[in-house]
């Protein structure tokens, strides 16, 4: 089975041209498309979060607050870890991209 982190990967190790550039520096446009990329991926969690918290602090009759306050280990421990390194993965798919390399 492909992880997320690796169907990416592989997919930006395929892009083939020079990569679309729209600023001076290349450096400056790395970092303008991180913080892009991480701020959708922060807007879409946050608005996820939200609805879960809620629905399950009614369905449970918890407050948000308990809901945060849980800790987990093991495989949800793994999960939740694999899930990060998809994250990142993705934020920082712009250091991986090969084509910036080669087009510097």
């Amino acid at each position: 089975m492909t992880t997320q982190v690796e169907a990416l990967s592989a997919l930006v190790a395929t892009a083939r041209g020079a990569r679309p550039q729209s600023l001076a520096s290349r450096e400056a446009e790395e970092v303008l498309n991180i913080t892009l990329a991480v701020l959708v991926e922060l807007a879409v969690a946050n608005d996820r979060i939200d609805r879960v918290e809620r629905l399950v602090a009614e369905v449970s009759g918890r407050s948000v607050e308990d809901l945060r306050d849980i800790r987990y280990d093991g495989e949800v421990a793994l999960e939740r870890q694999a899930a990060t390194d998809a994250l990142l993965t993705r934020a920082l798919r712009i250091m991986l991209d090969p084509r910036a390399q080669a087009g510097g």
